[in-house]
């Protein structure tokens, strides 16, 4: 393996590790509790949709309370933000980021695409992450300076250069209707430069994707705080590229980005900038 960078920002190294090896020695408790917890909610017939959303937040909410329990129990000083709405205030400068069910409505449906992850800050600067996939029995983990790694194995991008070649993840946010003609018109100029196009219905995934070469880039709208606490660590620390739709450095809680092997990049987000520009013409 390379030797590890230096790490970019001043962060104590022992403890973030010694945090990410207690959520790792429980991965197969977390696994297991996703598993049981998808298989109950399968035995539901939603005949509205309001019943699957409240199926949607009961899963969020259940499985965050697993998992919060567990940091509480070991890790009492840290803070913790939830995206299940869950907040805890700690007192020193660590805090967990997490997103219990990414990919919520594939996980009360029964299909196995679908992420838990789990975020380590420092001064609220991401420098871990561990994300667990149940339902394809894999584990991707990254510190800063440390490297990604799936299943205990290195990971790193695709060596893709050329948009002509790349497998792209579309954006399909969830206010999609009040900005149709912009989403299609992104679309439409990625299906004609692009190889061709992949979405799994959890950007956590797609990410973690992209950090081991799956995928070679996304850009998507209304991303939070916990979608990318986690999944950033590990894409960077694969070789890979996060900005915002500009090309200007991503900052945690920023709601556009594009995600990349580094390689097309800048070609991501000409394309991006141009649509936007022929928009506004328009």
């Amino acid at each position: 393996m390379d030797k590890p960078l230096a790490p970019p920002i001043d962060f104590p190294l022992e403890e973030v590790k010694r945090r990410i090896k207690s959520v790792q020695s429980v991965s197969g408790i977390f696994i297991e509790s996703a598993l049981k917890l998808q298989k109950d909610l399968k035995s539901f017939a939603f005949s509205t949709e309001a019943e699957e959303k409240d199926q949607i937040h009961k899963a969020d909410e259940l499985m965050g309370k697993f998992i919060v329990e567990y940091l509480r129990q070991n890790f009492p000083s840290d803070s913790i933000l939830s995206e299940d709405n869950y907040k805890h205030e700690g007192n020193n400068s660590f805090r967990w980021v997490l997103d219990p069910i990414d990919g919520s409505m594939n996980f009360v449906r029964g299909i196995p695409l679908y992420c838990v992850s789990i975020g380590l800050e420092h001064r609220e600067s991401p420098v871990a992450g561990v994300v667990f996939v149940p339902g394809l029995n894999t584990k991707y983990s990254a510190i800063l300076s440390q490297g990604a790694f799936k299943n205990g194995l290195r990971i790193d991008v695709s060596n893709t250069e050329s948009l002509a070649r790349a497998m792209l993840v579309p954006s399909f946010p969830t206010n999609r209707k009040e900005i149709l003609n912009e989403v299609i018109s992104d679309i439409t100029a990625f299906i004609s430069c692009g190889r061709s196009m992949r979405r799994t219905g959890s950007f956590v995934l797609d990410a973690c994707w992209v950090a081991e070469g799956l995928l070679d880039g996304i850009w998507e709208k209304g991303v939070k705080l916990w979608d990318t606490a986690a999944s950033s660590v590990i894409l960077t620390e694969a070789g890979g590229k996060l900005t915002d739709f500009g090309g200007k450095r991503f900052l945690s809680g920023n709601s556009e980005v594009v995600v990349s092997n580094g390689k097309v990049h800048s070609q991501i987000v000409d394309i991006m900038r141009n649509v936007r520009d022929s928009i506004g013409r328009n």
